[in-house]
């Protein structure tokens, strides 16, 4: 398993509205990467060269935000008004990570929207092989509008053995207008011992076994990937990415 070091030993981390108190963690060797944005711009995500940002033209666009932040100042937004084909505002890290890691993101929905297509905030790729061979979309977070109006979280895995999990009973809503945190245990392994398992706000929302490890590099991306929602433009916003050996949880607290 391949040694990371990384120098930044705290994160800071407080679900409250658009900003508000922060609560600082020791988080020693236990995280690998972290993005919270109080550069002011993405060098968090590009470092080394394994990572970036993207926006599909012509109606997405990724900029660094002071709307709203989930800690310090700055967020990313990523703005999707895609009306009849599919386009994608992403963030990505692109790395050999542990078999078994967590995977942390902050997310900020101003508004509740409807979708009549799947709304993607979160993908695990394979990427593109050294050896020339084709990368390929593995597993998706989704949201998924009801007709009460709340808005619930949909795993799509694009093999053909898997498919659309059954929602989870109960469905938990996604909060809206309020930072909420979804964080995913992913083990990348080629067997039945695969898992993946996702909490929103700290409480499980899906828990999977299934085969993975199609790919020693995992590609995670923060997203905005939708055509068609109502109202027709989206924004998303996101904070305090990481990648990490023990879940960070809601409060933080590694």
């Amino acid at each position: 398993m391949k040694r990371y070091a990384l120098s930044l030993l705290a994160i800071l981390a407080s679900a409250s509205g658009g900003g508000g108190c922060s609560t600082r963690v020791n988080v020693g060797n236990s995280l690998l990467w972290v993005a919270q944005h109080e550069t002011g711009d993405f060098t968090e995500w590009t470092a080394e060269s394994k990572g970036g940002y993207s926006a599909d033209a012509p109606d997405t666009s990724v900029v660094i935000s002071t709307t709203v932040a989930h800690s310090g100042t700055h967020s990313v937004k990523l703005t999707n008004a895609a009306a009849s084909v599919y386009e994608t505002a992403r963030l990505w890290r692109e790395d050999a990570f542990p078999e078994e890691a967590y995977y942390s993101a902050w997310f900020y929905l101003p508004q509740a929207y409807r979708t009549t297509l799947d709304w993607t905030i979160m993908q695990f790729n394979v990427p593109p092989s050294d050896d020339g061979g084709s990368g390929g979309q593995v597993i998706d977070v989704d949201l998924r509008s009801l007709p009460s109006g709340d808005m619930i979280l949909d795993i799509f895995d694009h093999r053909a053995a898997y498919l659309r999990s059954p929602t989870a009973e109960p469905a938990l809503p996604v909060p809206i207008a309020r930072w909420f945190q979804i964080e995913v245990f992913y083990r990348n392994v080629g067997d039945d011992t695969g898992r993946f398992t996702l909490w929103l706000d700290g409480q499980v929302n899906y828990d999977l076994n299934r085969p993975f490890g199609l790919n020693s590099t995992t590609y995670w991306s923060p997203c905005n990937s939708v055509e068609g929602l109502t109202p027709t433009q989206s924004d998303v916003y996101v904070d305090d990415a990481a990648v990490s050996l023990v879940r960070v949880g809601p409060a933080g607290t590694l």
